[in-house]
């Protein structure tokens, strides 16, 4: 079994394309500079390059690792951060469940590889790409393979980032100015739907105002489960409107 898989992550790794190459390109950039910023915070907390390495494989989730490590440089207890990473990554069961009926042909064995590797970003690519490329479909191998690069890049930078952070130092508040931006750069693909850009400045407001009042970046995550299903809401009475027409 494991060898059959080992074979078939070889095969997909010769799907990238232009299309992986251009989707992939500025998820990269945020990710390597966002990935030197985790390392350099978690050598602050005692974790060695080595550990990052396998932290950020492991437990592929940037905020989540953020939080986990900010955390632990405030003394918190290990079932305080359990608890905290767990309802931040919350989300990607929703993530998974919405790409569901793309993958519905793939074996189990590269489902479970598949959904490891999903991230926000790649979510959201993954997702306008299976809707909106109907001339050339986008695939699951080309998905899969825009997730492995997605979490390569992401885990050597964390690794890179924590073993430099030996030698030098870097603000760290510059962090949220790239992140702010990678995500304005996908939000934009979506800039044609009116519901998105409602769900967009809605989220965006809601996670400013929470942030005052909730720690450990958990404002993110009401602010998202509020406005997906604002979003659903809205989605739901456009479609029940058109179907009384």
């Amino acid at each position: 079994m494991l060898y059959k898989m080992h074979n078939e992550v070889l095969i997909l790794l010769f799907t990238i394309n232009k299309r992986v190459l251009q989707k992939i390109s500025p998820i990269a950039l945020g990710y390597f500079v966002l990935g030197l910023a985790c390392g350099m915070l978690g050598q602050k907390a005692g974790i060695a390059p080595l550990e990052m390495l396998a932290m950020s494989i492991l437990a592929y989730a940037g905020s989540s690792q953020f939080v986990g490590i900010a955390m632990m440089l405030q003394g918190a207890s290990f079932f305080s951060i359990g608890l905290t990473i767990f309802i931040v990554n919350l989300r990607y069961v929703l993530f998974s469940s919405t790409l569901t009926p793309f993958f519905a042909k793939c074996k189990l064995p590269f489902l479970a590889v598949y959904t490891h590797g999903i991230t926000d970003e790649t979510f959201a690519v993954s997702l306008s790409s299976f809707q909106q490329e109907k001339e050339i479909p986008w695939t699951h191998k080309e998905a899969f393979t825009l997730n492995f690069l997605g979490c390569t890049i992401w885990s050597l930078s964390n690794a890179l980032g924590c073993y430099a952070s030996t030698f030098f130092t870097v603000n760290l508040s510059l962090v949220s100015y790239i992140l702010t931006a990678m995500f304005l750069g996908i939000w934009a693909n979506y800039l044609v739907n009116r519901t998105m850009i409602i769900v967009g400045l809605s989220s965006g407001i809601l996670a400013v105002l929470l942030a005052l009042v909730v720690p450990y970046k958990l404002h993110i995550v009401l602010a998202s489960l509020f406005t997906s299903a604002l979003a659903c809401y809205l989605t739901l009475k456009h479609e029940g409107g058109g179907s009384h027409e």
